[in-house]
C-alpha cells in the first residue's frame, strides 16, 4: 500500500513538487482510469492553480526584494553625493577639481530619491550615462566603485520591478486563490486517490498490477518524509545550541 506521511507539514513549494510528482506517477500508470480518471483530472487542475498561487507568493517576495533594492540605491546615491561633498570641503585637496566636475553632473541631473520609482530609475540611468565621459575623474577621486554599485543596484531594481508587474498582471487576470486554499482543495483529492489505490492493491488478484505504482509512490513519499524528519532534527539541534 502507499504509505502516508504528514503532507500538511510540507512548505508550499515542496507541496507543489510532491503533488506534481504524484500526479505524474498516476498519469504514468493510469490505474483504474475508468473510475479514478475524474480525480486525476481534478488533481491536475488544482496543480495548475497551485502553480499560479506560487507565482503570487514569489511576487510578494519580489516586492520585498524590490523595496530593499530601492532603499539601497537611494543610499548609494547619497553615498556618492556625500563622498563628493567631503572632497569639496577642502579646496587644497588634489582631487578637488575632478570632484567638482563630477558634482556638477550629479547636481545637474538632480536628486532622484524623492521621485516615484520609475522616474527615479530613469534619472539614475541618465546619471550613469552622463558620467561615462568622466570615468577618468571618477577613478582619480576613487568614486568609480560607488557609481558602478549604484548602476548595478538600479539595474537590479528595474528587473525586479518588471517581474513584480508581470506577476501582478497574472494575478489580476486569473484571480488566483491563495496557496493555502489550493492545498485544502487538493489534499482531499490526493487522499481519495491513494485510498482507492490502496483498497485495490489489497486485493490479491490485483497486487501485481498495482505493485510498481505503489513502489514508486513509496519512494516518493519516503523522500519527502525524510525531508520533514531532517528538518525536525535540525530544529531540535538548533534548540539545543540556543538553549
Amino acid at each position: 500500500m502507499i504509505n502516508s506521511f504528514h503532507i500538511t507539514h510540507l512548505r508550499n513549494a515542496e507541496h507543489f513538487q510532491f503533488m506534481s510528482s504524484a500526479s505524474d506517477l498516476f498519469a504514468k500508470f493510469g490505474i483504474d482510469h475508468e473510475n479514478l480518471g475524474t480525480l486525476y483530472d481534478e488533481l491536475g487542475e488544482h496543480l495548475k492553480t497551485a502553480e499560479l498561487a506560487l507565482a503570487i507568493e514569489k511576487k510578494n517576495e519580489k516586492i520585498r526584494q524590490k523595496n530593499d533594492m530601492d532603499r539601497y540605491r537611494d543610499r548609494l546615491h547619497s553615498k556618492l553625493f556625500n563622498y563628493l561633498k567631503s572632497i569639496l570641503y577642502d579646496e587644497k585637496d588634489l582631487r578637488f577639481d575632478d570632484a567638482q566636475q563630477v558634482m556638477r553632473v550629479v547636481k545637474d541631473v538632480g536628486n532622484p530619491t524623492r521621485l516615484a520609482e520609475n522616474a527615479e530609475s530613469a534619472m539614475l540611468t541618465a546619471l550613469g550615462n552622463r558620467l561615462v565621459p568622466y570615468r577618468n575623474q571618477l577613478e582619480t577621486i576613487g568614486a568609480q566603485p560607488i557609481v558602478d554599485a549604484l548602476m548595478e543596484a538600479n539595474g537590479q531594481f528595474i528587473a525586479l520591478e518588471k517581474e513584480s508587474r508581470e506577476i501582478t498582471a497574472l494575478q489580476q487576470l486569473n484571480k488566483t486563490p491563495s496557496m493555502a486554499t489550493v492545498r485544502k482543495q487538493a489534499d482531499p483529492v490526493y487522499r481519495t486517490i491513494v485510498s482507492a489505490i490502496n483498497g485495490y492493491a489489497s486485493v490479491p488478484s490485483k497486487k501485481d498490477a498495482y505493485r510498481e505504482l505503489v513502489t514508486e509512490m513509496n519512494v516518493l513519499v519516503t523522500k519527502y518524509d525524510a525531508l520533514l524528519m531532517g528538518r525536525k532534527s535540525n530544529k531540535k539541534e538548533e534548540q539545543k545550541v540556543s538553549g
